[in-house]
């Protein structure tokens, strides 16, 4: 009977040990898989937190970049095109330009090159009031340009000297002569066709001035025809005192 009830206990010690074994396996393996449960937990929180700075998500849907930049702003680029600031050109001088006028010429290697003769004939058109019921008549003149010039700006002026006749004759009221020869130094701007022309001299004993327009043609390369209009005005002339007269000219000259 002793040796039964010691087996029983024996049963009962072995089935005891068994179920605590049982129950120690068991709440390990419930500790380990709530242990995998918050870590599994966990790993999604920090998926799910993509919004709050993290990034560790991998559907491709998200525009991570955007959220990125709404987050934290759009990263400013430095600007690698820099302004060129042009460097300032410095003030040219003024260069004097040299206005075409007189054709090259003849004698290149003359003293005279750059100088010009012409034979000019003329008659007044319109006279002063002291000089209307005058007569006039055709008048011949030549003109030397001299190899010379002069700048006023950039403007060249050639200088001429012209030695010209001149007649007036008064038949009615009453008879009087005005005629002789005429010495002009005069200062000329030509250009490619046209010219103006400036001068002061005598008339005779007279002192008087003129002033002239012109228009030139080039039959040649080194010839021209020149038109123009003259007007002249004497300041004292024995006895009508001051007259002028407008006369027309035509010209014809060579090139030396």
């Amino acid at each position: 009977m002793k040796q039964e009830a010691t087996n029983i206990d024996v049963q009962k010690s072995i089935i005891m040990l068994v179920f605590m074994l049982v129950m120690a396996c068991s709440v390990l393996v419930a500790q380990d898989e709530i242990r995998d449960n918050q870590v599994r937990a966990g790993d999604n929180d920090t998926l799910n937190t993509v919004e709050e700075g993290f990034s560790g998500a991998t559907n491709s849907e998200i525009d991570y970049d955007a959220l990125v930049k709404e987050l934290y702003g759009e990263e400013k680029q430095p600007d690698t095109t820099a302004s060129i600031v042009a460097d300032p050109i410095p003030a040219k001088r003024r260069e004097r330009t040299r206005t075409v006028g007189p054709a090259p010429g003849l004698m290149k290697n003359s003293v005279l090159h750059g100088s010009h003769i012409s034979i000019n004939g003329s008659s007044p058109f319109a006279v002063a009031d002291p000089l209307y019921s005058w007569y006039s008549y055709i008048d011949a003149s030549v003109t030397f340009k001299i190899p010379y010039e002069i700048y006023v700006e950039s403007i060249p002026l050639y200088l001429l000297f012209e030695i010209s006749t001149f007649s007036f004759e008064n038949t009615h009221p009453e008879g009087g002569t005005f005629a002789g020869i005429s010495y002009i130094a005069q200062a000329s701007s030509i250009g490619d066709n046209s010219g103006a022309a400036i001068g002061f001299g005598f008339w005779d004993a007279s002192m008087g001035s003129m002033l002239e327009l012109n228009y030139r043609f080039r039959p040649t390369k080194n010839t021209f025809l020149r038109f123009g209009t003259r007007g002249v005005l004497i300041t004292e002339i024995d006895p009508l005192g001051s007259v002028w007269w407008l006369e027309l000219r035509v010209s014809t000259g060579l090139e030396l």
